[in-house]
């Protein structure tokens, strides 16, 4: 079995971790075996819908769901929303019963 991963964070901040955690899963020769897709937002074109409603599709169309979590809750521009689009990935993903893996940067 194969599986689409979803990796959610603050994309400034976490914008080395993000690319470097996608390219070892789908590069790795033992991991890969194991990984159809894995999802960035940064690496998906403009479609001409709502960007929170691609992501939440992305989120439910997943396995797994990685959270990277930081000092920041919003990112650029986004304070505009009520909630940070990482908090409502996350409850998509406990919503649609992913397994779910959230990392913590402590320092």
């Amino acid at each position: 079995m194969k599986f689409k991963i979803f990796i959610s964070s603050v994309q400034d901040e976490f914008a080395e971790e993000r690319r470097g955690l996608k390219d070892w899963l789908s590069s790795d020769p033992f991991l890969s075996r194991f990984v159809e897709n894995v999802f960035l937002f940064e690496d998906t074109p403009s479609r001409g819908i709502a960007p929170d409603a691609m992501y939440i599709d992305e989120v439910k169309n997943s396995d797994i769901y990685i959270g990277l979590v930081g000092s920041s809750y919003y990112g650029g521009n986004s304070c505009k929303q009520a909630m940070s689009a990482t908090e409502a990935e996350y409850l998509a993903a406990c919503e649609a019963g992913l397994e779910r893996l959230i990392y913590v940067k402590t320092c």
